[in-house]
């Protein structure tokens, strides 16, 4: 049986833009729509097979990030499917729908959220799921503030046992994902140790956790949805090459392997390809050097007198191709990017330009007055080389090889990068006065207000080019409180580019987004991972979300 195939992103807009307007009438009070409708049938079926295997072994990265513990990130990529609840999730056509959740229901000013709970949901430890856990969880991340911003909620009320009602002080366009990531923790059981004793109520419950090396899983016989086939996950936490090895000794059943792996054939296994709104771009820090800022509450440096400079960043946006990148780093396997949300339901298509123009760039950087005076290839301005450095994760073999691939092609048109490889740590502390090979991509626009935002400063890794525009900073105010999708997208656009300013290709260009990639696995031919949605950012956990779906087929 042919392995599925994710559709295209240029079919699977229907179905996005279905989700948009269905949340979007929600909010203004009208009919029926998906977000009241009842959660499907939850029968304990198990998946149709005619065998008896039950357990797969796994390496697709470091899938440890979070460490089962929402405070810790824990959801913010996805990977709370297989531990935890939320009270709603996406599915496979990119709606929003019931999980812990039986419904939902929106005021029509968008400030109260109404949620009955199913009541037969348990911990993996057998505890009933109540409004109260739901509550806890909600604001102990409130009163936290680190991996989940919710300031703008006013209050959250246990009405009984199984009803949520949440009140915001504001509309926020973005609230509905969060819904989708914030897993629900055990009142009674939660403290600073959690990650070490994991309680939740997804479908797989942690038995097993080797810091750095493998997670085990078991099926929690208190699941409430369908059945797994796979009652036991072993992943293993291996760097590429190791998981390719591992793959070839027939010790893993699926493996995620960079594209300069992908022609590596493997008996009994085939490639799987899914098409993502994973980005990859370089993060160009936008204030002169000399500046003192925060990473999660560290103080760190800020700025670069090369990369603040509009005229390198334009060169490098205009001047570089993007389908050079995607066949050198990626061998095609992957789509250009202009932005963090291309062809998303709010992405401004304006921004899309000619790039690969090298005439361009250099004529870019002399109207800016940056020139060859010396004659070394290198232009410089004031005395000031056009020189700086590209750090990127030294255990990412696709960032490694977009980073050489960009510093060549830069050099044709007079900039020289120096790629340099690091642990994220380090990357962390220097980034802020250092160019990085960035990623992001989210089912959602809530990433536009955290990498662009002036807002959001020194709050965790957000806004790493400390870019500021009020202009920008006002439209992605209105882009987050606005009441209705079709109203955020307006400004998330005008964001982007307005005609005058933005932070897309046509404006002040604070990240320079290179490429979507595909997300590339070797898997056993005879596993089938059912219907993927197109995939976020973060290889390591996207295909999960379906886990209760894949079979072994014969």
């Amino acid at each position: 049986m042919e392995k599925p195939q994710n559709l295209p992103l240029k079919r699977i807009m229907p179905l996005l833009m279905a989700m948009i307007l269905t949340f979007a009438s929600i909010v203004s009070g009208c009919g029926s729509s998906s977000s009241s409708s009842q959660a499907p049938e939850e029968s304990k079926t198990s998946a149709e097979s005619t065998t008896k295997k039950d357990e797969l072994i796994l390496a697709v990265g470091k899938t440890d990030t979070g460490m089962f513990d929402p405070k810790k990130g824990w959801g913010t990529h996805a990977q709370i499917r297989l531990t935890h609840s939320s009270l709603l999730r996406i599915d496979s056509d990119m709606n929003f729908v019931p999980d812990l959740a039986e419904s939902y229901e929106v005021s029509e000013d968008a400030l109260t959220w109404t949620f009955p709970l199913r009541d037969d949901v348990k911990f993996s430890n057998g505890n009933p799921v109540t409004a109260e856990d739901v509550k806890f969880t909600y604001e102990m991340l409130q009163a936290d503030g680190v991996k989940f911003d919710l300031s703008f909620m006013k209050s959250i009320e246990a009405k009984d046992a199984h009803t949520i009602v949440i009140t915001l002080s504001e509309p926020r366009s973005t609230f509905v994902s969060q819904l989708t990531e914030i897993g629900i923790v055990p009142k009674d059981l939660y403290d600073d140790n959690y990650s070490g004793n994991p309680i939740g109520s997804g479908p797989y419950k942690v038995v097993q956790y080797n810091d750095g090396q493998q997670i085990i899983m078991e099926y929690n016989e208190y699941w409430y949805g369908t059945e797994p086939q796979f009652k036991k996950l072993t992943l293993l936490l291996l760097e590429e090459d190791a998981a390719l090895a591992a793959a070839k000794a027939g010790e893993a059943d699926i493996v995620y392997v960079p594209p300069t792996f992908a022609d590596q054939a493997v008996d009994g296994m085939t490639l799987l390809k899914f098409e993502s709104i994973d980005s990859r771009g370089i993060s160009m820090p936008t204030q002169k050097s000399g500046g003192k800022g925060k990473i999660n509450e560290n103080d760190v440096n800020v700025g670069n007198d090369v990369t603040s400079d509009l005229a390198i960043r334009k060169a490098l946006s205009v001047g570089l191709s993007r389908d050079s990148i995607l066949d050198i780093a990626l061998d095609g396997y992957g789509q250009k990017a202009f932005s963090l949300c291309d062809y998303l339901p709010w992405f401004n298509e304006e921004t899309v330009i000619q790039d690969g123009n090298m005439e361009e760039a250099r004529k870019i950087l002399a109207d800016g007055g940056w020139v060859d005076t010396d004659k070394d290839g290198i232009v410089e301005k004031d005395g000031l080389k056009a020189e700086f450095d590209l750090l990127f994760s030294s255990s990412d073999q696709l960032r490694s090889d977009m980073s050489l691939a960009v510093a060549d092609l830069a050099l044709e048109f007079g900039i020289k990068i120096n790629a340099k490889g690091m642990t994220w740590d380090e990357i962390y502390v220097k980034g802020k006065e250092n160019a990085v090979m960035w990623g992001g991509g989210r089912h959602h626009a809530h990433q536009l207000y955290t990498m662009y935002s002036s807002k959001v400063l020194n709050q965790g890794y957000n806004n790493m080019t400390h870019y500021t525009n009020p202009t920008v900073d006002e439209y992605l105010d209105k882009a987050m409180h606005a009441a209705t999708q079709e109203e955020a997208n307006k400004y998330w656009k005008l964001a982007q580019w307005d005609g005058k300013t933005g932070f897309g290709t046509l404006g002040d260009i604070p990240i320079i987004w290179l490429a979507r990639v595909d997300h590339l696995y070797l898997a056993n031919e005879k596993l089938n991972v059912g219907s993927q949605p197109i995939h976020s950012h973060g290889h390591e956990w996207a295909l999960f979300g379906n886990i209760t779906e894949w079979i072994w087929e014969d």
